[in-house]
């Protein structure tokens, strides 16, 4: 009975040092700007864009893939609020997205 207590903690904590290990090895950094467009966005993940959701067309918008019109349930106001947060908000490079109403 101890044995097979010690071995489930032996094989825990072995999966757990490979869970974290590969948590390292793919790490995805994104874009710091990313969360805030979807922020801005009505979140509503009606797919009405084209894209699967709202981080996918946030993702869009910011590989300049996309315009702001796409999104159905946004009004214009949201359209400016994000062309106006993405002015202010460059990338680590330092340039700026350019929006497509």
């Amino acid at each position: 009975m101890e044995i097979v207590i010690i071995l489930a903690a032996v094989i825990s904590v072995v999966l757990a040092l490979l869970l974290w290990g590969a948590s390292v090895i793919l790490y995805v950094e994104e874009d710091p700007r990313l969360q805030g467009v979807i922020d801005l966005l009505p979140n509503q993940n009606c797919g009405l864009c084209g894209n699967p959701g709202c981080k996918a067309m946030a993702e869009a918008i910011l590989n300049e893939d996309a315009k702001l019109s796409q999104c159905k349930p946004g009004d214009q106001e949201m359209r400016e609020d994000i062309r106006d947060y993405l002015a202010e908000s460059p990338n680590e490079a330092g340039e700026f997205v350019k929006v497509k109403m």
